[in-house]
């Protein structure tokens, strides 16, 4: 049957009943009789979708991927991050000239691993299916961010300890967090995509599905936030003993920048969950007040110091910090963004802290 749109006028049936005819092409293909029931779903945007009881709603998405044994590894892995990101439920892995290569299978194993989840069903030498288990109730949009958030705060107070005490071990444990990042920053790829495929998912994430690509980008701001933050770790991690000397008269201020920036990260998070238009417009400055703190300290702080050995070291981890500073500028013009959708179409700036802003 052909995708078309048609106008049909509603009639009254009896006193109270109103009644539209369905399309007779349809209720061919899909075999309804009369005395069949069908059931009706109201979506979000006041449409009706109607399907006949009898028919099952194919909701699970299936993908798979034909390789070699000569096909490429991170060939194989980035395939999978696609499937996984873009919502599909089964990714059926099968080789076509032999067997499973001992790098192949390690390729796997780490999928299922590293993404939350992913599990294999059925594995022979040949083939590997894995299956995805996301429930999206305890996976809602505000809960990963929540967590990411709650990630990179951790993060920066293990970087904290690591510039003021220089306890390497720590350089891991960023790293491990790092990863934990990754993994909800993948299953926000994931929600998103399907929220706007499936408006019935969509509602179980508790986002309107047309706002879904605002949350995604909050993601992508947080997730590469996370990724400067390891970059801090490991460049501190390089650091030769006296290279690290010369720098720790300077550690003490730059934690203090760390600490700004943690605080500013959590008020911007903070309002984009609320409706109210005004406290997310104060939030609006926060990453270019970052940014023109950080620009001070180099331009100020650093210029005397221009020729000495630690400078370098600590102009290059300012300037991860000034940079992550333009992701917080993101999430806070999303957030804006976001507190003008959910004002129920009135926003009243006549009065209260609304006059007050100058």
């Amino acid at each position: 049957m052909s995708s078309e749109i048609e106008a049909r006028r509603v009639q009254r049936f009896g006193r109270s009943t109103l009644m539209v005819s369905l399309p007779a092409e349809w209720v061919r293909d899909v075999g309804l009789k009369p005395g069949d029931t069908v059931t009706i779903t109201v979506e979000e945007d006041k449409s009706l979708r109607i399907y006949p009881a009898f028919i099952k709603v194919e909701k699970e998405r299936k993908i798979t991927l034909k390789i070699s044994k000569y096909t490429k590894s991170s060939l194989i892995d980035r395939c999978l991050e696609a499937a996984y990101s873009l919502g599909y439920d089964v990714i059926t892995v099968e080789v076509v000239d032999g067997s499973l290569e001992e790098e192949q299978l390690k390729t796997l194993r780490g999928f299922v691993k590293e993404l939350i989840g992913a599990e294999i069903i059925d594995h022979t030498p040949t083939r590997v299916i894995i299956q995805i288990f996301v429930d999206p109730v305890k996976h809602s949009i505000s809960g990963i961010i929540s967590r990411m958030t709650s990630l990179i705060k951790y993060m920066i107070q293990y970087l904290g300890h690591l510039m003021v005490e220089r306890k390497l071990h720590f350089v891991d444990e960023i790293l491990e967090l790092r990863r934990e990042l990754t993994r909800f920053y993948m299953l926000s790829m994931r929600q998103t995509f399907l929220g706007q495929i499936d408006r019935s998912y969509g509602r179980l994430l508790e986002v309107k599905n047309y706002m879904l690509p605002r949350y995604r980008s909050i993601a992508r701001s947080l997730d590469l936030i996370g990724e400067a933050m390891a970059n801090i770790a490991l460049y501190l991690k390089s650091l030769k003993p006296e290279e690290f000397e010369e720098v720790s008269k300077r550690m003490g201020e730059i934690k203090e920048l760390l600490d700004l920036f943690q605080v500013s990260l959590e008020r911007s998070i903070e309002s984009i969950e609320k409706a109210n238009v005004i406290e997310a417009f104060n939030t609006l400055s926060l990453g270019e007040e970052f940014y023109n703190h950080v620009t001070r300290y180099i331009e100020r702080t650093l210029k005397e110091n221009a020729g000495k050995p630690h400078y370098q070291i600590v102009r290059e981890i300012v300037e991860i910090l000034r940079r992550s500073s333009l992701d917080m500028k993101v999430i806070t013009s999303v957030g804006f963004d976001l507190a003008v959708e959910r004002s129920g179409g009135v926003i009243d700036l006549s009065s209260g802290e609304a006059i007050k802003i100058v």
